[in-house]
């Protein structure tokens, strides 16, 4: 009796290592870095434009199904944004920490964490966006915002106008 149930318990085991386990051919998750910057009029301040030059490192995984077809991304996005006055040059700023999964399958991007937060000195935050967002990747559309997001979403900039105005 204990060599049957010992017996049945390993080709269980066996069963199921064949199932769950990868095909030996399937592609193994391709990881990738890199960094960008550049600039882009955010907003006119009536007096000025208000420039942000940015900094981004990320690094990602790309995932892959059963077939090697990419099914998803997981990234780490980190860096900084620096708002400026394009008269003056006067500037602030601020870092930017988030992680994002972008879902291939269905057609999204997920943001969650710190995409943005300024804060003055004797003044406090002047910008920001922090919480989760979910995108449609070919419409843009917003399909899910939580969290507080006085920044990107809403386009408030005034706090950062009048600080470096």
């Amino acid at each position: 009796m204990f060599r049957r149930v010992k017996a049945a318990s390993l080709m269980l085991a066996l069963t199921a290592t064949l199932i769950i386990s990868p095909r030996a051919d399937a592609v193994p998750p391709a990881h990738q870095s890199g960094s960008e910057t550049g600039t882009f009029l955010v907003t006119d301040c009536g007096d000025f434009d208000l420039y942000d030059d940015y900094v981004l490192e990320w690094n990602s995984t790309l995932h892959f199904d059963k077939l090697g077809t990419p099914i998803r991304v997981v990234e780490h996005v980190w860096g900084s944004d620096t708002f400026r006055n394009s008269v003056t040059g006067e500037s602030v700023t601020g870092t930017i920490n988030a992680g994002e999964i972008v879902d291939l399958a269905n057609g999204n991007v997920t943001q969650n964490g710190n995409t943005a937060r300024i804060t003055v000195p004797g003044v406090g935050v002047v910008f920001f966006d922090v919480g989760k967002f979910i995108i449609d990747i070919e419409t843009g559309d917003v399909e899910f915002l939580a969290g507080a997001h006085h920044g990107w979403f809403e386009e408030d900039y005034a706090a950062l106008c009048e600080v470096l105005g």
